[in-house]
């Protein structure tokens, strides 16, 4: 990642973090500026006013200028460390979101058996791993908001093809057998995998096509390339930076779609006024 060992340390003294702290940042610059993470610990270097030619390393002819280049275009908020609060006995503790559960866990970076760069590495799928979440439950919500505004409430049984009613009756019938675990969800989209979306749309296409989609081999295209990384990060193992960068575009598409055609949601949800004689 970093090119120079003295180079981390010097940015962990910096920044008054640790390393997976680091790496943190590190990838949210890299995710700004379509950037390798290594590129991006340059950035973070220079921006904090770091001489590279003394700690970079042997960097490659015109690097030094590349980084330069970039410097005016680092988001402020991809340079900071994660917010910090101050705890009870007076140190300085990491601010995260509260937990619902009150089960006390252990300090990932103590495991024994997991070594530095792996723990990195989770860190930074993080970020991706939000991307992907909203994303996928975005998707979801609009295309079921979709089928109910058109079909009413039992929008499953009349827009749904026979084959996914079966997989999804299957596993809510698991969630009875295991109803000492929560169930997944209740809405039965939620029970279909990412890539069952494509039967689903491709059935009510009519709903979909030219008024939210330009067409259903987008649509297939669009999730197809989506699937490959979501099931790569939802088991547990790292992207490598084109990967993220292909997220990051399709993510930004469906939020622009998803702005333009959120009106036109409302719309359909919005019922008629029944005439006045």
């Amino acid at each position: 990642m970093a090119r120079n060992e003295d180079l981390r340390k010097l940015l962990e003294k910096k920044l008054n973090v640790k390393q997976a702290q680091l790496y943190h940042i590190a990838q949210g610059i890299a995710n700004s500026l379509s950037i390798s993470t290594g590129d991006a610990i340059l950035v973070l270097a220079a921006k904090n006013q770091i001489n590279l030619h003394k700690h970079g390393g042997n960097l490659p002819a015109g690097k030094l200028d590349q980084i330069r280049g970039l410097l005016p275009y680092v988001p402020a908020a991809a340079q900071q460390p994660a917010p910090v609060a101050p705890s009870g006995n007076g140190k300085r503790a990491v601010s995260r979101p509260k937990r619902i559960s009150k089960v006390k866990l252990q300090n990932a970076e103590d495991d024994p058996i997991l070594d530095r760069a792996t723990l990195a590495e989770i860190e930074a799928m993080v970020p991706m791993y939000r991307t992907l979440s909203q994303l996928e439950n975005s998707m979801r919500q609009f295309i079921a908001r979709i089928l109910k505004a058109k079909h009413g409430k039992d929008w499953w049984d009349k827009a749904a093809p026979r084959g996914l009613q079966e997989t999804v009756a299957k596993r809510t019938a698991d969630d009875q057998v295991n109803a000492w675990h929560q169930k997944r969800s209740s809405s039965p989209i939620d029970y279909l995998d990412l890539d069952q979306l494509k039967a689903l749309v491709r059935m009510a296409q009519n709903d979909f096509v030219p008024a939210f989609f330009p067409s259903i081999e987008w649509f297939q295209v669009f999730v197809d390339e989506i699937y490959r990384s979501r099931c790569v990060v939802c088991h547990m193992n790292p992207l490598i930076q084109t990967n993220i960068d292909a997220v990051a575009v399709r993510f930004n598409q469906w939020e622009m779609l998803v702005k333009a055609k959120a009106p036109d949601v409302k719309n359909l949800e919005t019922p008629v006024p029944a005439p006045v004689n």
